[in-house]
């Protein structure tokens, strides 16, 4: 039996909700990939119920419009982006740099294991569209300005480079995400994105640059870059 609109209460409401609760999560899962790979304007509803395992018309019974599943896919996400920062992060420390490396760390996790987002960016914000103004207004603006105050905090106390912090908000975004996003392209580099080692050491990288700063007056690092002139 299908689920839907049409299907009668009880008896069985109890297993019939518990259905229509995984024809939903499927439709999600789809349209997120969906999204991700064509844009909003791309997207077919009818290649993500068929993903889904759904019926077209189920999209509508379960979100209405394309409109409103592009944006619970992008809430989801973003979501799921915040459970991963909060699992690098102590609940009970006040220290302001632990927290922008447990941002840094769960950023990098989190890109790794779901590129979409960043891909659905690329496709949305080169263009003002009511999603776009929406999701800025509704979750990207008070993240923006969180980060930015801590870095502004770190800054002013000489802890990290004196760096415009709306300028290392979208870098920390772009450092992290575009090794994932363009995981095709490193692949053909020789690169696995996948590797959690090589993702535990991008997010070490990550937190070493923008947060561990070289004492002053300390030497560089010694290199094998000598012009071979110069040992003889």
């Amino acid at each position: 039996a299908t689920t839907g609109a049409a299907d009668p209460p009880a008896p069985g409401r109890t297993r019939r909700n518990r259905g229509s609760e995984v024809i939903r999560q499927a439709l999600g899962d789809a349209g997120i990939d969906e999204f991700a790979a064509h844009g909003f304007t791309g997207a077919s509803t009818r290649r993500i119920a068929e993903a889904a395992g759904a019926h077209q018309s189920q999209i509508r019974y379960h979100f209405d419009t394309k409109d409103e599943l592009w944006r619970r896919c992008v809430v989801r996400l973003l979501d799921e982006l915040d459970d991963a920062i909060a699992a690098n992060a102590d609940p009970t420390s006040t220290d302001v740099t632990a927290a922008l490396e447990a941002m840094i760390r769960g950023l990098v996790q989190f890109m790794a294991r779901r590129p979409q987002l960043n891909r659905i960016m690329a496709h949305e914000a080169t263009t003002t569209t009511d999603r776009l103004t929406w999701l800025v207004e509704t979750h990207l603006a008070p993240r923006h300005a969180a980060i930015t105050a801590r870095w502004n905090e770190l800054a002013e106390q000489g802890l990290v480079a004196p760096l415009d912090g709306d300028l290392v908000y979208h870098t920390v975004i772009g450092a992290a995400a575009l090794l994932y996003s363009n995981a095709p392209e490193a692949v053909l580099l020789g690169i696995e994105p996948t590797d959690p080692d090589l993702v535990a050491r991008h997010a070490n990288a990550l937190v070493t640059l923008f947060l561990r700063r070289p004492q002053a007056g300390s030497a560089p690092a010694p290199t094998d870059r000598t012009d071979p002139r110069r040992r003889r």
